[in-house]
């Protein structure tokens, strides 16, 4: 292990977005690296909690922070579930059923405990798009331009649908539900925010360009990424009614407002993440960044060595960031000291360390008690300290991991290029 690297050399180096310092605390064989030779608080584990992993992430805020347990030592297949082709979509686990998209067009809902087949829905094309299970149904967007409402209880038939919308474009986006709407991009670039009951329109928002990724909903306030580069927060109410003064104005458009936006110098394929009144977002510009949410202001920004698609997980004290650096990075949400140069932003406050033997990574973290777990490129499925960084377990799949795992009652379910779902466990001997 390297010792610990300069703490002020670090934060000069994120604050001017020079590579050359973070590059020198990354170098070597260390598999972990740390500013200020200090760890994160982390939650405790709490085997009595009762999880309902409703959607991408676990909530609507995109957290990644989710109660319960998960295992931590080394784990087997409970069962594996094929489909006919790659799983990017990340599960959904409610009320025992396992609910799941492929890229060969179908949904699936499966038995949590055996990976027993509920039923299945085909849709017209591809699925990237995850799931969230609410109140009885489930919605999901396809890359036939659609976004589906299906009842979540049927069983042995393919269940019909409560309500479709079909928008311009594929549907590469997850939906996120809260407070009876479902909030829902699509690559025609408008985010829709449809009535969770009967998929009546009520608003939409029209971006630059493509809104592939799930938008996070919190205090009012939708938040959301796009390939035109650019992170937008949208008032919840105030578009509602800008867009009720377009349809009485025979306005064709109804032009709705951003509260803020915010650019960045590259696409956003990160999905935001909302939590204690920041927005955090990666970008392909290889930053991470932390937005104040109510006003737009950058708190501080983290440069990394690679683009940021993976959305972070973020618990009260820590935000844990994946990139095409090939590292998990461990953050503080709070800022450092500010530049003195006004054009440049703030670092993290603390950089608690850094995992390295990945192979670029997609796929979003999770933490679950006092565990991180994420997937990775070169197939496998990873399991962490979240307090150090020092993995606790890895599993093989057969092809690239850029699902973003649910951790239900100990297990870890997850899907992977190689067209599986897998459901992994402690062993035995564990």
């Amino acid at each position: 292990m390297n010792g610990p690297c300069d703490r002020r050399a670090f934060l000069a180096s994120a604050a001017t977005g020079s590579m050359l310092g973070l590059a020198g605390c990354l170098s070597g064989d260390a598999e972990q690296v740390s500013t200020d030779d200090v760890t994160p608080s982390v939650p405790s584990a709490d085997p009595n909690a009762d999880v309902s992993w409703e959607s991408f992430q676990y909530d609507a805020g995109n957290t990644g922070h989710a109660p319960g347990v998960g295992p931590t030592t080394e784990v087997e297949t409970l069962w594996e579930f094929p489909t006919d082709n790659s799983v990017y979509s990340s599960p959904a686990v409610v009320d025992g059923t396992v609910y799941v998209g492929s890229m060969d067009g179908s949904l699936y809902a499966l038995e949590s405990d055996t990976g027993d087949e509920h039923w299945s829905f085909a849709t017209g094309e591809s699925i990237t798009s995850s799931p969230a299970v609410v109140d009885g149904t489930v919605y999901i967007g396809s890359m036939d331009g659609t976004v589906y409402a299906l009842p979540a209880d049927e069983d042995g038939t393919q269940p019909e649908p409560t309500w479709t919308f079909g928008t311009g474009d594929g549907v590469a986006a997850s939906p996120t539900v809260a407070d009876g709407v479902v909030y829902i991009g699509s690559n025609d670039d408008h985010l829709y925010a449809l009535d969770a009951d009967d998929g009546e329109l009520l608003w939409a928002f029209t971006a630059e360009d493509s809104i592939m990724r799930a938008p996070a909903v919190a205090d009012g306030t939708v938040y959301f990424g796009s390939t035109d580069h650019s992170l937008y927060a949208v008032d919840i109410d105030t578009a509602a009614d800008q867009w009720r003064e377009g349809a009485a104005d025979d306005e064709t458009d109804n032009p709705i407002d951003e509260r803020w936006r915010v650019e960045t110098d590259d696409r956003i394929q990160s999905r935001p993440t909302v939590a204690d009144g920041v927005v955090y977002v990666g970008s392909n510009d290889d930053l991470l960044y932390a937005v104040e949410a109510d006003s737009g202001d950058i708190r501080w920004t983290f440069q990394t060595g690679g683009s940021v698609t993976a959305s972070p997980a973020v618990t009260e004290h820590a935000v844990y960031a994946a990139s095409f650096d090939n590292y998990v990075h461990a953050l503080s949400p709070a800022a450092g000291p500010e530049p003195d140069d006004d054009d440049e932003t703030a670092s993290p406050e603390t950089y608690f360390w850094a995992e390295s033997g990945f192979q670029g990574v997609r796929s979003s973290p999770v933490v679950v008690g006092d565990a991180l777990y994420v997937g990775n490129e070169d197939g496998t499925v990873r399991s962490l300290s979240a307090e150090t960084g020092e993995t606790n377990w890895q599993f093989t799949t057969e092809g690239w991991v850029a699902a973003s795992p649910a951790v239900v009652d100990g297990v870890v379910y997850v899907g992977s290029g190689d067209g599986s779902v897998y459901a992994l466990a402690e062993t035995d001997s564990s």
